[in-house]
């Protein structure tokens, strides 16, 4: 397997990173090369996410803008000149590196990203605007540690009541601040030009991952769930919008042209919806534990994939000024934690009952995110009004549990199989 320009071969012992945080992200886009290495086009995707993670890449970076997960129209910095240098989560390397930073029960989330931007390693925040949005309290916490550390830091508060009156005024003033900030740090105007040209190059890019969802549908079990996710994950780790666009373009292509016959037993695995705690590289151990006991991922939903269906053009925001458009159908489509009731997570579970084709939900919550178990309940009466059994998966960045998760995925999926047979029976 070639990544950056290094051979690396699976499993030889000489060519094994030195760090657990090397180790984690390599590991993983191993895995996904093994499984899907008949797809020529997929190495231009896990070569951004492995030049994303590179330690060395790291410490040379020096992003403009930095913003802590996905809760921020991204358009407003590409207009403003710069690129968001986007922090996820996800690596369990960097959750150690916070560990004197936060209480030991702060959700893995917070503590990964804050471990990415406060350790000895690396310094990215040194020269950047850092945007933290405040989706819970933990989020409040990170912006205040990083102000405390010297960091230049800009916070925005997301009204958690979208049914308020007065809720899309504040979000406007927040997005107006925002603006502000961002344009004091770069030195660049947020023109109607600029905002314009920025929401074309998103929007390309999302009109790109919505087709390839739809390819995946058409071409099911070509690809593994989990190299779709990662496919669609890369998005926040590349430098080269345009020519993310282009390769993702390819992509489509090459798996419409690929005519490999799909065996019957791949076809069949009982298909599962995977939504809650967004999953995010490189820690992948929940979706190729999925894959590992004969399940498919058939679609995802969370945070980080609904906003692939936002658009500022194709609703009453686009007949608006393009600042307007594009903060509006952000905050209308966003389905992060910070709301009390997730109406848009709500709506978005509904159409995937719609599509169809769905036979279990594993509802994936991380340690200490309780906001998604508030939600809980309602997708169990929804599921559950078409029998469709629910999952509650509750796990952190660790791999420890991994054999006892295995265990009861493993009763969830010959629940899956009494279902499927009781029903083809009662059909014939």
């Amino acid at each position: 397997m070639t990544l950056g320009g290094k051979t690396m071969t699976v499993n030889h012992q000489k060519n094994k990173p030195a760090s657990s945080y090397e180790s984690e992200y390599m590991d993983t886009l191993r895995t996904l090369f093994n499984e899907n290495s008949q797809i020529e086009a997929i190495r231009y995707f896990l070569n951004t996410t492995y030049l994303y993670f590179k330690q060395d890449n790291m410490i040379r970076r020096k992003p403009e803008v930095i913003v802590m997960g996905t809760s921020i129209p991204e358009e407003l910095i590409y207009a403003a000149g710069a690129k968001p240098f986007w922090i996820l989560g996800g690596s369990l390397g960097t959750v150690a590196w916070s560990d004197d930073l936060v209480p030991r029960d702060t959700d893995p989330v917070s503590r990964s990203m804050l471990g990415f931007l406060l350790n000895d390693h690396f310094d990215l925040g040194a020269e950047a605007l850092i945007i933290v949005p405040i989706t819970c309290d933990s989020s409040r916490k990170i912006a205040y540690l990083l102000s405390a550390a010297g960091k230049k830091v800009v916070t925005v508060d997301i009204p958690p009541e979208k049914s308020d009156p007065l809720a899309g005024l504040k979000w406007q003033g927040q997005m107006e601040n925002l603006a502000e900030k961002l344009t004091d740090h770069i030195g660049r105007r947020l023109s109607k030009k600029n905002l314009v040209q920025a929401t074309q190059l998103v929007e390309t890019a999302r009109k790109l991952m919505r087709d390839f969802i739809q390819v995946c549908r058409q071409k099911e079990g070509l690809i593994s769930g989990a190299l779709r996710m990662a496919v669609l994950n890369s998005y926040y780790y590349t430098a080269d919008l345009k020519g993310w666009c282009g390769h993702l373009r390819k992509l489509n292509l090459e798996l419409l042209a690929n005519h490999q016959v799909i065996s019957a037993a791949e076809q069949s695995k009982p298909k599962i919806l995977l939504m809650g705690s967004p999953v995010v590289l490189p820690n992948y151990k929940i979706p190729f534990l999925i894959g590992d006991i004969g399940l498919q991922i058939g679609a995802t939903l969370d945070s980080s994939i609904q906003k692939i269906y936002a658009s500022s053009t194709q609703h009453k925001a686009s007949k608006r000024d393009p600042f307007t458009a594009i903060i509006e159908s952000h905050y209308r489509y966003d389905c992060s934690a910070a709301y009390a009731q997730n109406e848009m997570f709500y709506q978005s579970a509904c159409w995937h009952l719609e599509q169809g084709g769905i036979e279990g939900v594993v509802f994936h919550v991380l340690k200490g995110q309780i906001e998604y178990d508030f939600e809980l309940e309602r997708f169990e009466q929804l599921f559950g009004q078409e029998a469709i059994p629910v999952f509650r998966l509750e796990t952190d960045y660790q791999y420890q549990d991994v054999e006892q998760l295995r265990i009861r995925m493993e009763a969830f999926m010959e629940m899956l199989a009494h279902h499927r047979y009781r029903e083809e029976k009662r059909a014939i």
